[in-house]
């Protein structure tokens, strides 16, 4: 984060990025990952325009729970966009059923209690939630923390899972080849499509 501000990012500048990759032609959903703060800064109506606007489909909100986020449900919905919810291992069953009334477009399964990084497997909380899970809604679950290797998708696929999310290896590969920046791409160009292909071999078994 301290990288990218020290560089001049600003919010708009992710609206801006999505509205180019709309105008290239690319069509794959995007969903905006981020905590409530600049959202409100913004002004809950003003960001989801924005994104809406921009191209955006979604909204993952990390910090706000939804007995608190009646405005910016109100703002979601009415911008055409899909709100993503947060389930982990330690979610109560009840608590699990409000939370999938609650989502759309996906939810995000997090594997394990604690922090997010890369990690060599995938924890046994992990396959226990995404039974529960599927078992309950037909929201798409999507598994995320500490998903980083292609045969971490394998394994999310065959647990139920309907695809993966993954952030701490992407910035791992592109930090360490800061130095050369064209390399660090097309490092991360290739786990990309490394991930893609074991996701799509997966789900044509």
């Amino acid at each position: 984060m301290n990288r990218s501000l020290s560089a001049g990012f600003k919010v708009v500048k992710v609206f801006d990025l999505i509205d180019t990759m709309r105008m290239r032609g690319i069509k794959v959903p995007i969903v905006l990952m981020t905590y409530f703060n600049p959202v409100l800064q913004a002004g809950v109506d003003r960001f989801c325009r924005e994104l809406s606007e921009a191209g955006g489909d979604g909204m993952l909100v990390v910090d706000l729970p939804p007995e608190e986020s009646s405005e910016l449900d109100k703002a979601v919905s009415s911008n055409g966009l899909d709100v993503i919810r947060l389930v982990a291992p330690s979610t109560t069953d009840d608590r699990l059923d409000f939370l999938l009334s609650k989502s759309a477009g996906f939810v995000y399964v997090v594997s394990a209690a604690g922090t997010t990084g890369a990690k060599d497997k995938l924890p046994k909380s992990a396959e226990r939630l995404l039974a529960r899970v599927v078992s309950r809604s037909d929201v798409p679950a999507l598994l995320g923390f500490g998903v980083s290797e292609p045969a971490h998708v394998r394994k999310a696929l065959s647990m139920g899972a309907s695809g993966v999310v993954e952030g701490s290896k992407l910035i791992s590969i592109y930090a360490e080849s800061l130095d050369d920046r064209t390399e660090a791409l097309r490092r991360i160009e290739q786990h990309a499509a490394a991930m893609k292909s074991a996701c799509m071999n997966a789900r044509a078994r």
